[in-house]
């Protein structure tokens, strides 16, 4: 689901990898992953992967990248990792746009629905063996007590509302209806948060991945063979990576909505065989998860202002999550208390 237009082009990818990899391009092959505009790279022996990141991306976070893909390597952790340029850059500037080159890692690759239940247990123990390597990483604290205070109900219902009155304009769209039935319920569920922020108080923070799911690994027969894109690694509440990697990774919940509470529970009890997760945690995971989720209008900007390439599959995700909330907010406490009995 790229959220840009991209600014390459076969040629100019031919030109930009000889000019400062030294890199004779043979095919550029656009890859469907992501947000970012991502392509195969061959020179007829190697492969390599492109990634041209959205224009809101600095240098500092790509850099922060490249830091923790170090790190991770050094502690085992199977990673691809980037290349420097002939003059020892890891970034290459393309009309606002930033580049980076790294190993292509060939194996097994899931969309974002159907990653087999048999993958789960390795994709819930890598993430614990992330934050026990990056457990005393120095990282960016999202999601913190400043974040925590930021929080309004009247400004997030007011965002709401600005969505609503595009969504107005948008009659003859058939997606209308279903757009605003869901903002309207957002904007309620927002005036309903405030009882969440409590569950913020002590869980563990840890330097994570960030985007951690299933999609982002590449597999093999016998299980993982790299985890990728850490292009939005922050220190950040184990519980909301941890329950938000299963829900985007089980493929009953992409394609219900619904939480598969038993397939939840023996994920956390993989993941809990490589980092720990307290009491204070597990009570408050189905909590901080909705608390995030419910603030995100991430999806229907984009759809209704018509700028994005994928525009249709953004949607559709938007709908997911809000659904998400509605399963997530009718059974929290049900959720919370199987949890606590992992």
């Amino acid at each position: 689901m790229a959220l840009e237009p991209t600014v390459l082009t076969p040629k100019r990818i031919h030109d930009l990898l000889l000019r400062h990899y030294g890199i004779s391009s043979t095919a550029a092959e656009r890859l469907p992953l992501g947000t970012a505009n991502c392509y195969r790279i061959t020179d007829g022996e190697k492969s390599y992967f492109l990634k041209e990141f959205q224009s809101d991306f600095g240098e500092d976070d790509i850099l922060r990248e490249v830091g923790v893909i170090e790190h991770l390597a050094a502690h085992g952790i199977p990673v691809a990792r980037f290349f420097s340029t002939l003059d020892g850059a890891w970034l290459v500037h393309c009309e606002g746009h930033l580049l980076a080159l790294s190993d292509y890692v060939q194996g097994i690759t899931y969309g974002y629905d159907n990653m087999p239940a048999c993958r789960l247990a390795d994709l819930a123990a890598m993430l614990g063996r992330l934050h026990t390597a990056l457990r005393d990483y120095p990282l960016p604290v999202d999601m913190g007590r400043d974040w925590l205070n930021t929080f309004c109900a009247e400004r997030t219902a007011k965002a709401y509302d600005e969505l609503i009155a595009l969504a107005q304009h948008r009659r003859a769209d058939p997606h209308t209806p279903q757009i605003l039935h869901d903002l309207a319920y957002k904007k309620a569920l927002a005036y309903r948060l405030e009882q969440y922020k409590r569950y913020y108080d002590g869980v563990t923070y840890c330097s994570t991945h960030g985007d951690y799911q299933g999609c982002q690994l590449i597999w093999q027969e016998s299980g993982i063979r790299a985890v990728i894109d850490f292009s939005s690694a922050r220190c950040l509440p184990v519980v909301w990576e941890v329950m938000r990697s299963f829900v985007q990774s089980c493929e009953r919940c992409r394609q219900s909505a619904k939480v598969d509470l038993d397939a939840l529970c023996d994920y956390v009890r993989a993941y809990r065989q490589y980092a720990p997760l307290t009491p204070t945690d597990l009570a408050a995971m189905p909590y901080v998860y909705l608390f995030q989720l419910a603030r995100s209008r991430y999806g229907y900007p984009q759809y209704l202002s018509g700028e994005s390439e994928d525009a249709n599959a953004l949607l559709q995700f938007a709908t997911w999550r809000t659904d998400m909330c509605r399963e997530v907010e009718s059974r929290a406490q049900e959720i919370s208390a199987a949890l606590l009995c992992t």
